[in-house]
């Protein structure tokens, strides 16, 4: 038994590089189509190197994606504070920094949550289940507020949906994502679980009561990130901003190239780029992204020398960023961040 035990845990690793090699594997064929799709690879570099020219807007472009980041951080930090965990400010931004990175790095744009759920468990001991909960509650809150502004753009632009059947089934699974949001909202809000699980009556002290525990704690603190009247407002605002800013970066590189693409279909076409990267395919959804930017630019008649170097551009500033998080993020190991002392108000 011990022998078969030592053989599993010796072939984890093993699936686990093996997974990690076909993510990238993958990301770096993707990126290959993606590249060969623009068409004519001197007018790519050239269109690259004329963002150069417009020094202004590439500065302003890849600094700005500094505060989409620093939304989606104050969101997290302000549901800490919502639920009275001891986490210092330094040691959130170092944590959500840790996030982003392995966000990066990992399959997916959501990959870094589990590493930041595993250093937030430690820091918070006795509430480890609040502590990894914040974080769920913090994406299920982005997530809202992501398909809320996704579902209003694609009401409102509905010609663009209708350029082509994929973009018009798109918009039809935008819909039921919405009505999907509002169901578990209410499923988390509106129904007592507490009250629904004490009918169960587990044995005291059995596996099933504790499991049955843990959950009622989850549910507990996803209840009160979404009812507390100013945290939820604040933390849906600021997910709003977030996504805002994430069109403004894709703007101001855009017009770092000459592009000449309209704020309006911007708007449209980069949140959902960014939500297909999240599936966790590769590495920070690379090639994933882009592939998707590319094709809804297609749409809208953007030249694919453009295009491409705009996906390009948005890729380069991710990684930017993602190194900046790694620089933040290794400043606090071998740091003891001092615990706030009681419950803060």
């Amino acid at each position: 038994m011990e022998e078969n035990l030592d053989s599993a845990h010796r072939r984890l690793p093993i699936r686990r590089m093996g997974l990690t090699a076909a993510a990238i594997a993958l990301a770096v064929v993707l990126m290959g189509v993606f590249i060969y799709r623009s068409g004519n690879v001197r007018e790519l570099a050239a269109t690259l190197k004329s963002a150069f020219g417009r020094p202004g807007f590439l500065i302003c472009g890849t600094g700005l994606f500094s505060v989409s980041l620093m939304c989606g951080m104050t969101r997290w930090y302000v549901l800490l504070r919502t639920l009275k965990l001891p986490v210092t400010f330094g040691a959130a931004l170092r944590l959500y920094a840790a996030g982003h990175f392995f966000n990066v790095i990992g399959p997916g744009a959501t990959g870094g949550d589990f590493v930041k759920g595993a250093w937030i468990a430690v820091k918070c001991p006795g509430r480890r289940t609040e502590a990894i909960t914040s974080i769920a509650a913090e994406r299920l809150i982005g997530l809202v507020a992501m398909v809320v502004f996704v579902t209003t753009v694609s009401a409102a632009r509905q010609d663009f949906f209708a350029e082509s059947r994929v973009l018009a089934i798109l918009r039809h699974g935008i819909y039921w994502a919405c009505a999907a949001c509002v169901a578990v909202i209410l499923m988390l809000t509106a129904i007592n679980w507490e009250r629904l699980a004490c009918r169960l009556n587990p044995r005291p002290g059995g596996f099933a009561a504790k499991v049955l525990a843990e959950m009622i704690n989850m549910w507990r603190t996803f209840r009160v990130c979404l009812t507390h009247p100013v945290a939820a407002l604040l933390t849906f605002l600021l997910s709003i901003a977030n996504h805002v800013t994430d069109v403004c970066c894709y703007f101001l590189l855009s017009r770092a190239i000459g592009m000449t693409i309209r704020f309006r279909d911007l708007i449209v076409i980069s949140p959902i780029a960014n939500t297909i990267a999240a599936v966790p395919l590769t590495p920070g959804g690379a090639g994933v992204r882009e592939n998707a930017l590319q094709y809804m630019m297609d749409v809208v008649k953007i030249p694919r020398p453009e295009s491409t170097a705009l996906g390009l551009l948005m890729f380069c500033t991710i990684v930017f960023w993602a190194a900046i998080a790694g620089v933040i993020m290794a400043s606090g190991f071998g740091k003891a961040d001092s615990p706030r002392r009681g419950r803060p108000d």
